[in-house]
């Protein structure tokens, strides 16, 4: 018997993501360090802020990038590249409205915003202009980000890795060296913005060499094509929001209520939870399509072998990243920042996101891309917009106490709460699994690659202590010899993922 597309691409996409993502983390690391120590406080502050509203950019598309991903998974395998056409058209051309509008509006509410952030006068020129350059920038990226999506239903996610991989060295190569010059901010800022259309333009190019016949034209625009995934649209909306309020609204809470200044010291702290992120989710990038041909094809086995072997996978990877990120946590942010001394709330901070990320891998990841394909969208949404409100408010509440960790913990809370309690029982069901059978197959697939890294880290605290000024190489063989039992353990999971 024939396997499954998402066998036979599993580790051509997932190797990939892994290439990519490690040369992002080490040279992000760098990077980093270098924008951190290089840009004033104010200038870092201004510049998280505003990436950080970058994430906010998937809003636009009130769910229909997650819509075509799913459409090309299934009219691919239908052969209906007739309605497919209209509706790719129809989403792209409706994005490329949206994005002159709201390009617009964002650079009529410059001013405002500037005064909203306290930018000072001395700063306010060089900032608006990196305002408008980053909004510009926005708008031309957003249609064209309707393409990686067409890749990934496709599934050839590894065609836009490897060009992400040539992107992020020329990205980081240009910026370094744009600091040692002492280039203006607004130049940094188009660098990055540049750097940020250049996936999505390749992706473009290779979405039309795949499908041969894939045409946008405008006249093939119909509103019909998209009202019959208006639903689905609309319920990846909503969710897609949700999960930006909590992952994107930590940044604009402490600017809001602390000031832009505190920005930075969060950052150090949030960055090792952000690239720990990084890190888990390429495991899960081919799961959403997979779903919805399982789904569409009615194997019922298949989305639970799917939802089973991913769910372990991530387990059994993810677990020694979180330890390793929080047991060295200190030096990891000194390395990361250049900071001599980290401040303790950077710590804790740091401490409560990496535990905050932790959970969701384990509870949500996996579970929500394939809920979210096989038609739970709709509990999805509740239980997502519960998560961003209890995200929000708990936020709000413990900021004034508890200063920046008040924020880190408004993001943990809830997300352990709801996922432990709500997203797990509510993937068990849907899959027809009983949690004794669950919580099996995780335990006799993990229990020695998880085991021998213990144990081995454990001697290695033991016998070898971190040094207070430990850097690079100190955090480097001690990560590799914990893992060098957790490697020859899990060869067998890795077969085990497209067999």
């Amino acid at each position: 018997m024939e396997k499954p597309e998402w066998k036979r691409r599993f580790w051509a996409n997932t190797g990939s993501s892994y290439v990519q993502v490690m040369l992002r983390l080490v040279l992000g690391l760098i990077l980093f360090r270098q924008l951190f120590s290089g840009l004033s406080e104010e200038a870092f502050g201004f510049w998280s802020l505003l990436w950080s509203l970058f994430g906010y950019g998937v809003l636009l598309d009130f769910g229909f990038g997650f819509t075509a991903q799913k459409a090309v998974a299934e009219k691919m395998a239908q052969g209906d590249m007739e309605g497919l056409n209209r509706l790719l058209a129809t989403i792209f051309w409706t994005f490329v409205a949206l994005a002159a509008g709201l390009v617009t509006v964002f650079l009529l509410l410059r001013p405002y915003f500037m005064e909203a952030v306290s930018v000072s006068a001395d700063d306010w020129s060089a900032f608006s202009s990196a305002y408008i350059i980053f909004f510009i920038g926005m708008a031309l990226t957003f249609p064209l980000g309707l393409f990686p999506e067409v890749l990934r239903g496709l599934q050839r996610i590894d065609l836009a890795n490897w060009v992400g991989v040539g992107n992020t060295v020329l990205h980081f190569s240009v910026i370094v060296t744009a600091l040692a010059l002492d280039w203006p901010f607004p130049a940094l800022m188009a660098i990055s913005v540049v750097s940020s259309l250049i996936p999505n333009i390749f992706a473009a190019f290779f979405a039309f060499r795949l499908i041969k016949n894939l045409s946008l034209m405008p006249r093939l625009f119909e509103w019909r094509a998209v009202k019959a995934q208006m639903s689905f649209s609309i319920a990846a909306y909503l969710i897609t929001f949700s999960n930006l309020i909590m992952a994107k609204s930590d940044q604009l809470v402490i600017s809001l209520t602390v000031g832009v200044a505190a920005v930075a010291i969060y950052q150090a702290g949030f960055k090792m939870g952000e690239m720990l992120n990084l890190f888990s989710v390429q495991l899960q990038s081919a799961l959403s399509p997979a779903a919805a041909q399982l789904k569409a094809s009615g194997d019922e086995a298949g989305l639970r072998e799917l939802l089973l072997r991913s769910s372990r996978l991530t387990l059994v990877v993810v677990t020694p990243a979180y330890v390793l990120s929080a047991v060295y946590l200190d030096g990891l942010i000194r390395l990361l920042t250049g900071l001599d001394e980290v401040p303790a709330e950077a710590f804790w901070v740091g401490q409560a996101l990496l535990l905050a990320i932790y959970s969701s891998q384990l509870t949500n990841s996996c579970t929500k891309r394939i809920l979210m394909m096989t038609g739970h969208e709709k509990i999805l949404l509740r239980l997502s917009v519960i998560d961003a409100v209890l995200n929000v408010a708990i936020s709000f509440a413990l900021v004034f106490p508890l200063g920046i960790l008040g924020v880190a913990l408004g993001t943990l809370i809830p997300t352990a709460l709801i996922g432990w309690l709500f997203v797990i029982p509510l993937t068990l069901t849907s899959v027809e699994l009983s949690a004794g059978r669950f919580l099996k197959f995780h335990c006799q697939g993990s229990g020695w690659p998880l085991g021998s890294f213990a144990l081995v880290l454990i001697l290695i605290i033991l016998l070898a202590p971190f040094p207070s000024d430990g850097g690079l190489w100190s955090l480097a063989w001690r990560g590799a010899l914990a893992g060098l039992p957790w490697l020859w353990f899990s060869r067998k999971l890795v077969k085990e993922m497209t067999l």
